[in-house]
């Protein structure tokens, strides 16, 4: 079934289970394109489980998950901070380059000019000199700083982030929250998608 143009993602009566336990019950909305959402929640409150469901992770226990057609670069996903890890022997270029994976797939090689892409997009989140940098030295900001130049270069339509400022410090914040804004104001960009924990008795999804 095809979904109006204007719309992203739709849930429909979507109920998701973790580890054998429900997560997300009986939810249904929308995410329209262009949009900025956030999904705010109490820990455990199944708002990880609903991204992993929308990048296609998980199967559904009841209900459905409908997407656009996002092309050939699709999503943009980046996990929970805890999720990650980063101590596989790779260097910050080789990580941002993984950003063009669907573009190249696992056998061919990147071209300079994806190289020089990657650059760019180091230079863009404040890491310009980093490039041969081994991910396992860096701070905790400062990969999280990679994982955003990766997703600049994978160019998806739609981008959701799983709490993206949990484990950095104020300063990186502050300039990824810039580079999310940039995000939001492009072009035909689909909604970044984000979530974030809150003392709260329930999850919701509110614009940020």
């Amino acid at each position: 079934m095809s979904i109006p143009a204007e719309t992203a993602v739709i849930l429909r009566d979507l109920t998701l289970t973790y580890e054998r336990h429900p997560a997300v019950h009986h939810l249904s909305g929308a995410l329209a394109r262009g949009s900025l959402t956030a999904i705010v929640g109490p820990n455990r409150a199944g708002k990880s489980t609903l991204l992993k469901r929308i990048v296609g992770q998980m199967r559904p226990a009841e209900g459905a998950i409908e997407r656009a057609d996002l092309g050939r670069v699709g999503i943009g996903y980046l996990p929970q901070h805890a999720e990650i890890e980063r101590r596989f022997p790779i260097s910050v270029i080789d990580t941002v380059l993984l950003g063009h994976w669907r573009r190249i797939g696992w056998a061919a090689a990147a071209t300079e000019t994806m190289r020089e892409a990657a650059r760019r997009a180091l230079a863009a989140v404040g890491l310009d000199g980093f490039e041969r940098r081994p991910i396992e030295t860096l701070s905790a900001g400062q990969f999280q700083r990679v994982l955003f130049a990766r997703l600049i270069v994978q160019d998806a339509e739609l981008i959701l982030l799983d709490e993206p400022f949990a484990a950095v410090d104020w300063r990186t914040s502050e300039d990824l929250l810039h580079l999310v804004e940039y995000w939001h104001r492009s072009a035909g960009r689909s909604p970044p998608c984000c979530t974030t924990s809150i003392r709260s008795e329930r999850t919701s999804s509110t614009p940020c």
